[in-house]
């Protein structure tokens, strides 16, 4: 399995990418809490070098955004990440992400808050 693969298989809903704006509103309604919809963290995914892409241009941003906004890991509470691939847009649980790419880079949680989080 690719890491295109391997990160897809997170996803916990789908649309297409056409119908972007009126899926991600849905999903914020769906996942977020009676007070405030969820956050959508939207990304591009490329084409080649997906793993790499991840982990030293995404994971940095990701871990940074989601310190500095509240939603700390390892649970992440209120985000989900919206990733375009091709003509589809996929749903995955910001925790999920991150366990996974906390997976593929040998770090921990605290050692991601550490190197990524706000300085």
């Amino acid at each position: 399995m690719d890491a295109t693969d391997e990160l897809l298989r997170l996803a916990f809903e789908r649309a297409p990418a056409a119908e972007a704006n009126q899926a991600i509103s849905r999903i914020r309604a769906q996942e977020g809490d009676e007070l405030s919809g969820a956050t959508s963290y939207e990304l591009v995914l490329p084409t080649e070098n997906v793993r790499a892409w991840l982990l030293d241009r995404m994971l940095p941003r990701l871990v940074d955004y989601l310190e500095s906004s509240g939603a700390k890991l390892p649970h992440c509470g209120g985000v989900f990440l919206s990733v375009f691939a091709g003509d589809t847009l996929h749903f995955l649980r910001a925790r999920d992400v991150v366990e996974l790419l906390s997976q593929w880079s040998g770090l921990s949680m605290a050692e991601l808050k550490q190197r990524y989080g706000p300085k």
